[in-house]
């Protein structure tokens, strides 16, 4: 691949970060065009195959990096944790951790998706039929305590 010069380099940097084409130009090139140039112009230089591959290569390594950082916030999570459950005690300060302390843990274990909110949903499979004839014998049974009590509901 051709070596890519620092504007490109920054373009690529910006692209990979968030940034649109239009706005990576206008940063890595200190364009003011009008805005018609410079989405042309953007649309070109991320069609350069140098450009696409830095783009993509770089995208890449940010997702590894953040799936190694939840990774270590996930350890140093469950770390903390255990040390407080097993022994009582913050094994950095030596004190019991604070209520602050706890929350922050729990904050930071979800924010990594250590603890998840679990919900069971159990599903009836019934058809039309069964509904109507479950709705008809509740009516029924329904119609049938109120003759006992003097009214009728319909």
């Amino acid at each position: 691949m051709a070596k890519l010069t620092p504007k490109q380099e920054r373009f690529c940097q910006l692209v990979s970060g968030g940034s649109t084409y239009a706005d990576a130009y206008r940063e890595a090139y200190s364009s003011r065009g009008k805005a018609s140039t410079i989405q042309t112009e953007a649309s070109k230089l991320a069609r350069n195959p140098a450009v696409t591959h830095r783009v993509e290569a770089l995208t890449e390594q940010k997702g590894r990096a953040l799936a190694r950082k939840a990774v270590t916030d996930r350890e140093l999570v469950v770390g903390k944790l255990r040390a407080w459950v097993s022994d009582g005690i913050d094994p950095t300060t030596g004190d019991e951790p604070t209520q602050q302390m706890l929350t922050a843990a729990q904050l930071l274990g979800r924010s990594v998706a250590l603890f998840t909110d679990k919900l069971e949903q159990t599903t009836d499979d019934r058809t039309a039929d069964d509904v109507a004839a479950e709705i008809e014998r509740r009516l029924a049974q329904a119609n049938a305590n109120s003759d006992r009590e003097g009214s009728d509901l319909h």
